[in-house]
């Protein structure tokens, strides 16, 4: 089997989360959730994931997952090669998430039997499963956008263009036009947490991409719309487990 694939099933408890954003270099994620329900964060997007949901996520993209509570949860992971879908990749965006997708759990139990599988042609049946994982699941998402009204990718690109800003509730809820109270409501309703939560995690992911990037802890504050450079540490570290200048350290680009 090609060095790097991976594919394994496991139960977690229902705090169970990765504390840090990290990336693949050179593999993409496949992740099905088989039962519960799990936050993902990805690059400036926060998103919940319901059961028989599928999240595929580009080699080099910045996530993690986090906990909604209640219960435990089980999940089909797969680490695949970049080249095995590299025909597939220009047509697919950096990340996508599709819900209610049953259909996929018997593919993923497949996937990883042969992952386990030793014959001559257990790698070219994993090769042919993600192929079959990857582009069915596509197509539902392409086919869920056509339904989705834009609500949470109006309010993400609100924040993400004026992430040096105040990001007030009011001022979110004034540029889509609800009141604060009927706003904060249907973003919690749509994406399954708070509204400050969000923009939170929108400005730690963008520190981190800094971060990544060389640029010093004061700068990655600056950009991320921290005025309080001793406020944005206690944050970054409430949320990443990690101070700054650690995670600067640790994930810098060469």
């Amino acid at each position: 089997m090609e060095s790097g694939f991976t594919c394994s099933f496991r139960k977690r408890e229902a705090y169970d989360q990765m504390p840090q954003l990290h990336s693949h270099d050179g593999l993409c994620e496949l992740y099905f959730l088989s039962s519960g329900e799990r936050r993902y964060f990805i690059l400036d997007s926060v998103m919940t994931v319901h059961a028989k949901g599928f999240v595929f996520i580009k080699a080099g993209v910045l996530h993690r997952t986090g906990y909604l509570g209640g219960g435990q949860h089980s999940r089909y992971y797969a680490n695949v090669p970049s080249s095995w879908i590299e025909d597939l990749l220009p047509y697919l965006p950096k990340y996508y998430v599709c819900q209610k997708e049953e259909g996929l759990e018997l593919l993923f139990s497949q996937l990883l039997q042969e992952a386990e599988g030793s014959d001559p042609f257990s790698a070219a049946r994993c090769r042919s499963l993600v192929y079959e994982i990857v582009i069915r699941s596509w197509r539902s998402y392409q086919s869920s956008l056509v339904q989705d009204d834009g609500f949470l990718d109006a309010v993400t690109a609100f924040v993400r263009d004026n992430i040096a800003l105040d990001l007030s509730l009011d001022a979110a809820a004034a540029f889509m036009g609800y009141s604060p109270s009927y706003f904060s409501t249907l973003f919690h309703r749509r994406s399954g947490m708070r509204y400050a939560d969000f923009v939170r995690s929108s400005r730690i992911t963008l520190a981190c991409e800094a971060l990544r990037g060389g640029s010093s802890v004061a700068q990655a504050s600056a950009l991320a719309g921290f005025h309080d450079p001793g406020y944005f540490k206690d944050v970054f570290r409430a949320v990443m487990k990690i101070s700054p200048s650690a995670y600067r350290k640790e994930n810098r680009l060469a």
